[in-house]
């Protein structure tokens, strides 16, 4: 009887061990699974860095940066330089003075007396008189009377002084031009000055 007893014993020792064992095995296993996905982030977080590394190695070999103008162009809302001073811009220009030799400078061509025509020679001549009734010879070409201003692109634009300009002596009256700075591509301006009443308009002939 006891002799049984002892085997049965041996019989469950050996079944427990066995039990055991089994186990350990599971947890190996369940601790495989662990350490393998430990792994597997391991290995992504790697493979992120070195991708990294690549793009910052590349953005280094596409060679040095270039910038164009634009880029340091002055904008209001972008880059606006904040030492800038905008008085300037408020302020009133003055129109340039004229370089160009002007007969007549301080009299307007309504203040003017056309009273005498040479024509029929080289180079025909007209007289006319200012407000003091003195007189002046003008030639064709000559640039006559107070200068006029005019504002021209915008009101950003620069005001530009203009005089009119003998184009043309007849015998009865001296036509004068005036290009408008406003409209490039329209003909000049032109006005004719009448020979005044009781002036004198002799003509000379070549012999």
């Amino acid at each position: 009887m006891s002799f049984k007893i002892r085997v049965f014993a041996r019989v469950l020792l050996i079944a427990s061990v066995a039990t055991a064992g089994c186990g350990g095995d599971e947890d190996e296993f369940g601790t495989g699974f662990g350490l393998g996905k430990g792994t597997e982030g391991s290995a992504d977080e790697g493979k992120s860095a070195k991708d990294d590394e690549e793009a910052a190695a590349a953005e280094l070999d596409s060679g040095p940066i270039v910038y164009t103008d634009d880029d340091f162009a002055e904008r209001d809302i972008e880059n606006r330089d904040p030492f800038r001073s905008y008085a300037r811009a408020f302020q009133a220009q003055s129109a340039a003075p004229a370089q160009r030799r002007v007969l007549l400078p301080s009299t307007s061509l309504d203040e003017m007396n056309l009273i005498a025509i040479v024509t029929g020679i080289a180079t025909p001549r007209a007289m006319l008189t200012d407000t003091a009734k003195v007189g002046h010879v003008i030639r064709r070409g000559d640039y006559i009377g107070r200068p006029e201003v005019v504002q021209t692109g915008g009101s950003e634009g620069m005001p530009v002084t203009l005089n009119w300009r003998v184009d043309r002596i007849r015998p009865g009256s001296v036509v004068l031009t005036r290009e408008d700075p406003t409209a490039p591509d329209k003909p000049p301006l032109t006005r004719v000055m009448p020979l005044h009443e009781g002036g004198e308009a002799p003509q000379f002939t070549t012999p």
